[in-house]
């Protein structure tokens, strides 16, 4: 007879179909139906409005993830008599850049899109023209949250078209690819007051329209709160701390209980009195009391276990962080149970979640709105975009704090001194652009020169300028 292996996920036992009764075969999108999506978003936005961890948990995710904000910078392969004409012309172009970004708040805008996908598992940022915005690109931002894109009312069942992409799914207009080409958006948010709702539905071209969202499985066309798996835990945190609270609260107020186990009015006893269940005695403050034969007092003790509640939340708090990639000393703001060597390995988990949201942020938001920038800069500045150079970017983020400083610096010479880094790699890491740096580093070398100052060299002694023999 054959061996037959044997999955206990795949048991059909009394206790595993309990245990799993919630399960399905639905597809992503018929898992993740507008009704469901929204009884989601509701509660995460409820827990994070009512629940300081929650609050704090992601806005430290948010805070880690942009910081200032991404700053751009060009780079170019072409070594010639014209490199530093080149360099100034891509200086222009980023501080124009720079100068838009700051007019329309990209970093605080990209900041609560981050804490909208972690919320709401989407949000909707759309490209408006603006008239007021600073700077010679018009262009705005304007955020939306996940309930102001959805479909008509009317539209009951789903088209597909011959490569089995949907049509149109939960407001959302698909081509036979899988591209989207345009968005259905609700001019009144549904969740408002106003009478005037359903009725006001328009379309916008998916050019001007960045989807960011938390896309989870294939074939899902809309975001999952990114903390749905752990909403349970935050709210167990609240519910066991009201708990422990309340049960401390009652013990305290009670100042004794008073029990006989003598029967009343019992001859031997000669307990005199009746008294009934529920009685409440006042006392003065700093008095005694003197009892009947028979009646002892005692006082209310809470038999919730307080002494654990510390090491409860730490547990729910590393359970709840752990789909963000969070570890528990950043979720808790607290590190004094840590030793370095442990403290560093979590965030390297960490940074590492952190740096690949940033390359989502960059390809699906940043390179988006660079190319709709560069298309208008190019307009009013033709000189600044040569043909024949082949110009690259990327985004420079806020660097990643170390630990021990002098131990970063030191590394970071010794690899560039045996070739292993350039300049520009520990800069980026740092969040720096090498060439700003350099030209600084030369300008303040130029101005000691100037001024007589003592001149630093590259291994850090400081070198006193020989004086000539007029002393000067």
């Amino acid at each position: 007879m054959p061996i037959r292996g044997r999955f206990d996920a795949a048991s059909r036992e009394a206790e595993a179909t309990r245990h799993w009764k919630g399960a399905d075969f639905l597809s992503a999108d018929a898992e993740l139906v507008p009704e469901i999506r929204h009884l989601i978003i509701s509660r995460t936005r409820y827990e994070a409005a009512n629940n300081g961890y929650c609050t704090g948990v992601l806005k430290t995710l948010a805070d880690d993830t942009i910081g200032t904000g991404p700053r751009l910078q060009y780079s170019f392969e072409h070594d010639d008599d014209d490199m530093e004409k080149l360099e100034a012309t891509l200086n222009r172009r980023e501080y124009r850049w720079r100068k838009w970004a700051k007019a329309v708040h990209l970093a605080k805008t990209l900041k609560m899109a981050r804490r909208s996908r972690a919320t709401d598992g989407e949000v909707f940022i759309k490209k408006i023209h603006n008239p007021k915005i600073r700077s010679h690109v018009k262009i705005g931002l304007e955020l939306f949250e996940a309930e102001q894109v959805g479909a008509s009312p009317f539209d009951i069942t789903i088209e597909y078209h011959d490569t089995g992409v949907p049509k149109e799914f939960d407001g959302i207009k698909y081509d036979r690819h899988g591209n989207p080409v345009a968005y259905r958006f609700w001019r009144i948010h549904p969740g408002s007051r106003s009478l005037i709702k359903m009725s006001s539905d328009y379309e916008v071209d998916a050019k001007y329209v960045i989807h960011y969202a938390n896309i989870w499985r294939p074939g899902q066309h809309r975001g999952l709160s990114e903390i749905a798996s752990t909403l349970s835990v935050f709210n167990d945190l609240r519910r066991f701390t009201n708990a422990v609270l309340s049960a401390a609260e009652i013990a305290a107020e009670i100042s004794f209980i008073l029990s006989s186990d003598a029967p009343v009015d019992d001859e031997d006893t000669k307990v005199p009195a009746k008294l009934e269940a529920g009685t409440v005695i006042e006392l003065c403050r700093n008095a005694g009391i003197a009892l009947p034969a028979g009646w002892e007092a005692s006082q209310m003790k809470s038999e919730q276990p307080t002494s654990t509640h510390t090491e409860f939340v730490r547990s729910k708090i590393r359970e709840a962080a752990r789909p963000l990639s969070m570890s528990m000393n950043v979720a808790l703001g607290d590190s004094s149970g840590y030793n370095y060597a442990s403290g560093r390995l979590d965030h390297q988990t960490y940074f590492r979640s952190i740096k690949n949201d940033r390359d989502d942020i960059e390809d699906c938001i940043l390179d988006d709105l660079l190319r709709d920038f560069e298309e208008i800069d190019r307009v009013y500045y033709p000189e600044d975009y040569p043909d024949n150079i082949q110009i690259e970017h990327e985004w420079m983020w806020d660097g990643f704090d170390h630990v021990d400083p002098v131990k970063e610096a030191n590394a970071q010479r010794i690899r560039i001194e045996t070739g292993t880094a350039t300049l520009a790699d520990e800069c980026a890491k740092d969040g720096k652009d090498w060439s700003r740096v350099m030209r600084q580093s030369a300008r303040e070398h130029r101005m000691r020169i100037k001024l007589g100052l003592p001149l630093i060299t590259q291994s850090g002694v400081i070198e006193q300028k020989e004086e000539n023999e007029d002393g000067n």
